[in-house]
């Protein structure tokens, strides 16, 4: 009988952290899994590592050339079982009830596609640095986090439904390492929900290694790619990438520099666009009050408002504006996060000094 569950989890040269990463999965109260683990073509003792565990729920499939990331998970797809897949990453780790808490949502919630958990950023040495909550109140928060082009769930910590992801194609290895991101869009844009248990269930580890810390640029770039597809799929405009800078707040939307009249197009583009999403997906009062507050929460009541305000003279429409939403001030927003980032460091102030003292002492220890 096939199992209800299969943890995925490509590797690549994963030795490091390898070990926990297995155990955390073999050690789960929930046991209808299978755990396929896809080594993509490892050039280190990863697979030998596999092979030590003699647990007949391993499934070790060996790629003969790399694929990459989006592929193994794509390989992984077509061979896993499960009705539900459980992603893990090779250098994160699996609280106990992760698979048992997770399996028991999607069976009592039929209208959701796909749940992640709470997680705990640690460090290179299990050193907690960070901690993530997050919760998707319906549909429009789902979508809405996306349009504002922000992950609404986190890789490391998701199980989906097989066949779904399936059918919308799985992973596309040309998003990669956003190739999550452009998954999430995919799935929203087709009108399936997410939602997240509201427990730490996952430790996701940050390290120099990471593929998210090695490609961030690219990651960053092919982000950017796939959310202009997202708004276009909606926003029938000209002015579609212009409404896709303003909600990523990039610098880059006031260059060249837009005229009142040009920025009151792109705020009727928003506008027409939200109401373009609600009609074609059919989203509820609830869904599409919500989708309106998360996006205009992130851009602030002058964008709200904008397209009543640019009939006010720019001696007066330029101060309110910008009073009205401060982050579209070019160089506001770099500087607040970086200032928020900071902050949320010194949550753990002892492990983030020693920490930095670990890097010093020795830059090669993560």
């Amino acid at each position: 009988m096939a199992p209800q569950v299969t943890v995925l989890m490509p590797v690549y040269n994963g030795l490091a952290y390898l070990k926990p990463a297995i155990e955390s999965v073999l050690s789960q109260t929930f046991t209808d899994f299978e755990f396929l683990i896809v080594d993509d073509a490892s050039t280190d003792e990863s697979v030998k590592c596999i092979r030590s565990y003699d647990d007949p729920r391993i499934r070790l499939v060996i790629n003969e050339s790399n694929l990459g990331q989006a592929g193994s998970l794509n390989e992984g797809l077509q061979l896993a079982l499960g009705t539900y897949i459980a992603r893990l990453d090779q250098d994160d780790v699996c609280l106990p009830e992760r698979l048992e808490k997770q399996t028991a949502f999607l069976d009592g919630r039929p209208d959701v596609a796909i749940v992640s958990t709470w997680e705990h950023t640690i460090d290179s040495q299990g050193r907690k640095v960070k901690s993530w909550q997050s919760i998707l109140r319906n549909y429009g928060d789902f979508l809405g986090t996306l349009l504002v082009a922000k992950c609404p769930v986190w890789h490391p910590s998701v199980m989906f439904r097989h066949q779904i992801i399936v059918g919308l194609g799985g992973y596309d290895r040309s998003f990669a390492p956003a190739d999550d991101f452009d998954l999430w869009s995919k799935l929203a844009a087709a009108r399936y929900n997410a939602a997240f248990v509201p427990e730490f269930l996952v430790l996701q580890r940050i390290h120099n290694g990471r593929q998210s810390v090695k490609s961030e640029t690219i990651q960053l770039q092919n982000t950017r790619r796939s959310h202009d597809n997202l708004i276009s799929a909606f926003c029938s405009s000209p002015e579609a990438i212009k409404v896709a800078e303003l909600l990523r707040l990039e610098d880059k939307f006031w260059s060249p520099a837009l005229s009142k009249a040009q920025l009151g197009d792109v705020l009727h583009a928003l506008k027409d666009m939200l109401a373009n999403i609600k009609a074609s997906l059919d989203l509820s009062p609830e869904e599409f009050d919500t989708l309106k507050s998360m996006v205009y929460r992130r851009l602030g009541p002058g964008v709200a408002a904008g397209h009543t305000l640019v009939r006010l003279p720019p001696i007066l429409f330029y101060p309110l504006f910008f009073s009205l939403s401060p982050l579209l001030i070019p160089g506001v927003r770099p500087f607040l996060s970086s200032l928020r980032s900071k902050f949320s460091q010194m949550r753990y102030p002892g492990r983030f000094i020693q920490s930095g003292l670990d890097r010093l002492v020795n830059p090669r220890a993560d």
